[in-house]
């Protein structure tokens, strides 16, 4: 009986850890989808992670756990109500910055030569 408990727990445990692995979202990525005049944005994803309360602050669509890329919904042109990726981009990422009066606003400080 302690043995089929004690490869249950193991299981648990090692299922529970992977599960965790495969969700956790990537630690650093580049915004290039929209790239044409300026350069691509290297985004860290954890930093900005820890600072946001809810992943519903940005991924504000989505299910808890089933996040996707913004580009997913936001296309090169605003559409009805929804917003183009660079729009959407720049007013949730510079407002957000703006309102927390912290991180960059100009260009070129995102958009790095």
């Amino acid at each position: 009986m302690r043995k089929v408990a004690l490869c249950t727990a193991l299981v648990v445990a090692v299922v529970f850890a992977f599960g965790s692995a495969i969700a956790a979202p990537p630690e650093k990525i580049v915004l290039k989808e929209i790239k044409k005049t300026k350069a691509a944005v290297a985004y860290n994803h954890k930093a900005h992670g820890e600072k946001v309360t809810k992943c519903a602050e940005c991924h504000h669509k989505d299910a808890a756990g089933k996040e996707q890329k913004c580009s997913k919904c936001h296309g090169d042109k605003t559409e009805g109500k929804k917003v183009s990726l660079k729009e959407a981009f720049h007013t949730q990422c510079k407002g957000c910055h703006q309102k927390e009066k912290k991180g960059p606003v100009k260009c070129d400080d995102c958009h790095k030569k």
